[in-house]
C-alpha cells in the first residue's frame, strides 16, 4: 500500500483528539446534572431498573439502631421500623421551610399596689385589682410573698403588668419615701401643718441611708441629689434634718 501522506495522518490525528475531548466534556456534564438531581431530590441514586424492580409490597424495612442509650447509658425503649427510604431535607428546602411565628402577648394593663411586705391576700386592694383584670390572685399573692418574705414589716410597692392572655409579671419597687422617714424619726404619721411646726429631726446619716434606699426609683444622677429630693419631702412631712458638721 502507498505511504499516507503527512497532511491526511495529522489531520486523522486531529479528529481523534477532538472525539476523546467531546466525549470527556460530555461525561463531566452528564456527572454534574446526576450531581444535581441528587442533592435537590434528596434521595440515593440508583439505576432505572432497580427503580423499576421496587415495589412498595417488596419495599424493605429500614430500623434504625435497635437500641437507644441515655446519657446513664440506660437502654431506652426499642423505636419500631421505618418502612421506605427515608427522605432528607436539602439545604434549599431548609431554607424555604416556613417557621413557626411567635408572637408576644399584648400588655392590657399596669397595677401599682403597696403592699405589707410578705402578707400579701386576696382582700382588697389586691383582689379587686387583679380580680378585674382576670389575674391568678392566689397565685400573684403567692409569688409576690415569697419575693418580699425578708422585708417584713416594710411597704414595698409592687408594679404588675398583665397581659392579654391573662399572664402577668410583676416588679418591686422600693418603699414610700414617707414611710422610711417616719420610720427612722420614729413618728406614725407625719405633721398637718408641716410649714408652721416641726414634729421630728433625722440626721445626716439616716438622711443619706434613705437616698441610698430610694436611689433606683428616684430621678437622681448621684446620691446628693438623692438626698436632696429626700430633704424635700421630709420636710413637706415636718421632719428637720440635722445640719451638717
Amino acid at each position: 500500500h502507498p505511504q499516507a501522506h503527512p497532511s491526511m495522518a495529522y489531520h486523522r490525528n486531529m479528529e481523534n483528539r477532538r472525539c476523546v475531548l467531546f466525549s470527556s466534556v460530555l461525561a463531566n456534564a452528564v456527572l454534574a446534572l446526576c450531581l444535581v438531581a441528587f442533592t435537590f431530590s434528596g434521595n440515593t441514586l440508583s439505576s432505572p431498573v432497580a427503580k423499576s424492580a421496587r415495589s412498595t409490597a417488596m419495599r424493605p424495612m429500614i430500623a434504625p439502631r435497635s437500641t437507644l442509650f441515655t446519657q446513664q447509658n440506660a437502654p431506652c425503649q426499642q423505636l419500631p421500623a421505618v418502612a421506605g427510604p427515608i427522605k432528607r431535607e436539602t439545604a434549599v428546602e431548609a431554607f424555604f421551610r416556613p417557621r413557626p411565628v411567635v408572637r408576644a402577648a399584648k400588655v392590657t394593663q399596669i397595677i401599682k399596689l403597696a403592699l405589707d411586705a410578705g402578707k400579701a391576700n386576696p382582700a382588697p386592694p389586691v383582689g379587686p385589682a387583679l380580680g378585674a383584670a382576670g389575674v391568678n390572685i392566689m397565685q400573684f399573692c403567692k409569688e409576690y410573698n415569697a419575693a418580699t418574705s425578708t422585708k417584713a414589716g416594710q411597704v414595698i410597692p409592687v408594679e404588675i403588668t398583665v397581659f392579654s392572655d391573662r399572664s402577668f409579671t410583676f416588679v418591686l419597687k422600693t418603699p414610700p419615701a414617707s414611710k422610711l422617714l417616719l420610720k427612722a424619726a420614729g413618728l406614725e404619721k407625719g405633721s398637718g401643718t408641716p410649714d408652721k411646726e416641726t414634729i421630728a429631726t433625722i440626721t445626716q446619716d439616716q438622711l443619706k441611708e434613705i437616698a441610698e434606699i430610694k436611689m433606683p426609683d428616684l430621678n437622681a444622677k448621684d446620691i446628693e441629689g438623692a438626698k436632696r429630693i429626700i430633704a424635700g419631702t421630709a420636710k413637706n412631712m415636718g421632719i428637720a434634718i440635722e445640719a451638717a458638721a
